[in-house]
């Protein structure tokens, strides 16, 4: 009986290291994205992909005006800018409350928790 546990065991190690390795490669019209067994975005190669970048960076620059022209008059009322004084402050205090809290450690890993290559 203990002896089909370890057998047991030695199959899911094999299973888990196999599984680790396995990734999807997909190409469509010149872009190969790659994902692992868990669907994970691992990996994303486009053409001219600096181009795309800025595209992105231009389309900011272009919204910003109209953004902050169609929040003009929210942000004009003086009970908002009171609100959002005290929502600042509070928050800023929250987050050097928290940081002065968190284990050394921690605050790397919150910070690297965006990225999609993990």
């Amino acid at each position: 009986m203990h002896g089909d546990f370890e057998e047991l065991g030695r199959k899911v190690q094999r299973a888990q290291y196999a599984m680790a390795q396995v990734r999807g490669i997909g190409v469509v019209r010149g872009v190969s994205v790659i994902v692992d067994a868990e669907n994970r975005l691992l990996s994303i190669d486009v053409p001219n992909a600096t181009a795309i970048i800025e595209a992105y960076q231009a389309a900011l620059r272009d919204k910003e005006p109209k953004a902050a022209a169609a929040m003009r008059e929210l942000n004009a009322d003086a009970r908002l800018r009171s609100v959002r004084t005290f929502t600042e402050a509070n928050s800023a205090r929250l987050e050097a409350e928290r940081r002065l809290r968190a284990e050394p450690g921690e605050l790397y890993d919150t910070r690297q928790s965006w990225s999609v290559f993990e």
